[in-house]
């Protein structure tokens, strides 16, 4: 038998090829699979974060503290004041009148990555609350930045702020007044690092804020009721 056929009528060959082409088209179909997935679930995933922010609108900023839908009243902001990427500023108004804000924050440098939070002001520069909406902090560890595994968030809720005096805003490990938590003071420090920095932010650009365009819609699927009235 000849080189060549032996080549040519090689059972192992014709079964590597065969394999081959199998785990090829494998391959193929998988990815297809996975971009379809991907891209037909992307603005579902983009909906659901759009109204788990929303829902935390009024968490941070009562109503009575607005005649206006707060979703439906914003400017968008570029600043690393504020972190990575841009940022919703919202405007809280009590019959036209400017009443408080709700800034979106970005920490990043949680323990995990970026941490997502809302802060809620009013024009005194007091604190009305502050949320994370999205993070990727360790389970049982740095998670307790959020609400439904702690409330350790709601310790920023009353508190007055001023850029005379930063020393408070800082984990008491750094000799500030935010308690950490054991074995994870990362997530708590870097949280509190943003609050303050969007603080500040508030506090040297308020009236600019209040006075940009608006860069907020109300969405055809969203009507005032669900949103200023969250369940």
């Amino acid at each position: 038998m000849s080189k060549g056929s032996f080549f040519k009528n090689n059972p192992i060959k014709d079964s590597l090829i065969k394999n081959g082409a199998m785990l090829g088209a494998f391959a193929i179909v998988t990815t297809a699979l996975i971009a379809v997935t991907f891209f037909g679930t992307k603005d579902t995933i983009e909906e659901q974060k759009r109204r788990k922010l929303l829902s935390v609108l009024n968490e941070v900023v009562p109503s009575s503290l607005h005649t206006n839908p707060l979703y439906a009243d914003c400017t968008v902001i570029d600043s690393s004041a504020l972190g990575p990427g841009n940022h919703a500023v919202y405007r809280a108004r009590l019959n036209s009148q400017p009443s408080g804000l709700v800034v979106q924050a970005t920490a990043p440098d949680g323990y995990s990555g970026n941490i997502d939070m809302v802060i809620g002001v009013d024009v005194n520069l007091n604190v009305l609350g502050v949320r994370v909406v999205e993070h990727k902090e360790t389970p049982g560890l740095g998670d307790k930045v959020e609400l439904a595994v702690s409330d350790w968030i709601k310790i920023f809720a009353g508190k007055d702020f001023s850029s005379d005096n930063l020393a408070p805003w800082q984990v008491k490990k750094d000799g500030g007044e935010f308690d950490q938590f054991t074995g994870a003071t990362i997530t708590p420090r870097a949280v509190v690092n943003a609050v303050k920095n969007a603080l500040i932010y508030v506090e040297e650009n308020q009236t600019r804020l209040f006075d940009a365009p608006n860069q907020c819609r109300i969405g055809n699927d969203i009507n005032a009721d669900s949103q200023e009235q969250p369940s």
